[in-house]
């Protein structure tokens, strides 16, 4: 089948490759990829600023329908459509593991980065991992219940936003206009702040709900507190990874407000915690996602609360699996997912 693999670093280190079908073990389900979506961490992982496992086919963000399940494996059956929790191997014994939070546990392996991912025609995964979608949703749309599981944790689970509160969301990729839906839900007033390169994403903000965007490179600190009435956010969430949003993010977050940390950086990154500490400021992050989370994605997609259409903006073949990555790397439009079988 064919794969996108990583086997050694640098961009020069990944490549489609020609590898051997997978065969699913007695507790595994073989799935039939039909969309993976290219993550922050994937491009992390190519520019080696993110640990994986080596060779790894890359990819973690995805949809698809069983193909065949091992003999343990009873829950579903051929032609189901599904998703899958990340965390492929874990140790179910630890502290973490048996408070739901698997990502935290310190034998996990992930599909794309610790073990073999969905950028690819098939994918076995443990069947405990295995959930059902939702009829109401495309397998495109779907490839993004990660994502929006991602987001739900960093702010349903780890940290509070109450209806009415003023929040900036930093940052416009599929992770801050997530966090855009989901703030909005919650009944608060959104801003979202980008640079010139968000044009199109700006517009999908504002389809979105946004009350105002904010284009960091012309606009000041001055002008995002105007939006806001002149006043300092209760809830900034940083979004975009990179430093100078972290800094923007602490200098308009009030006193005593909350920041919530979503975006990874890949490198380490100067933070000013004498000021966070001086403001009383709640700092919150999250890392990946819990059962829990998948289970409250998947509820806010068959309710049609979310719209993760409006985020797919390319898509290609595995075959095109150069462009896919250019036009992530190069930020263009907002999510670029890959159909492995596309024929």
């Amino acid at each position: 089948m064919k794969a996108i693999v990583k086997r050694n670093p640098g961009m020069e280190g990944v490549g489609l490759e020609e590898v051997a079908d997978v065969e699913p073990r007695e507790d595994e389900v073989k799935i039939k990829v039909s969309a993976c979506g290219i993550c922050g961490t994937d491009l992390h992982i190519v520019k080696d600023e993110y640990p994986y496992e080596t060779p790894v086919i890359l990819g973690h963000e995805f949809s698809g329908i069983v193909e065949l399940t091992g003999k343990q494996a009873n829950r579903f059956k051929k032609g189901d459509r599904v998703v899958s929790l990340t965390a492929a191997v874990t140790c179910g014994t630890c502290s973490y593991c048996r408070k739901g939070l698997i990502m935290l546990c310190p034998k996990r392996k992930s599909i794309g980065s610790g073990v073999n991912g969905a950028m690819a025609e098939y994918i076995v995964v443990p069947e405990r991992n295995v959930l059902s979608l939702p009829a109401n949703i495309s397998m495109d749309a779907a490839s993004l219940t990660e994502p929006l599981a991602c987001v739900v944790r960093g702010l349903m689970e780890r940290a509070t936003i109450q209806a009415g509160d003023n929040v900036l969301v930093s940052g416009c990729g599929t992770i801050g206009l997530l966090a855009l839906e989901i703030a909005n839900i919650h009944g608060a007033s959104v801003i979202v702040s980008g640079t010139s390169q968000d044009k199109n994403r700006f517009e999908v903000a504002e389809i979105l709900g946004a009350k105002a965007v904010v284009n960091v490179e012309e606009q000041s600190e001055r002008d995002v507190l105007h939006l806001n009435g002149g006043k300092a956010f209760d809830v900034v969430i940083e979004c975009a990874g990179v430093e100078s949003s972290l800094h923007t993010c602490l200098s308009l977050v009030k006193k005593q407000g909350t920041f919530i940390q979503l975006g990874l950086f890949g490198k380490r990154v100067s933070f000013d915690f004498d000021r966070m500490l001086m403001k009383e400021v709640n700092y919150v992050n999250s890392f990946a996602t819990t059962p829990s989370s998948w289970e409250t994605a998947l509820t806010l997609i068959e309710q049609e609360k979310v719209d993760l259409e409006a985020l797919i903006t390319h898509k290609f073949s595995i075959d095109e699996w150069k462009e896919a990555f250019r036009v992530s790397f190069q930020k263009e439009g907002i999510k670029t997912i890959i159909q492995p079988n596309l024929s």
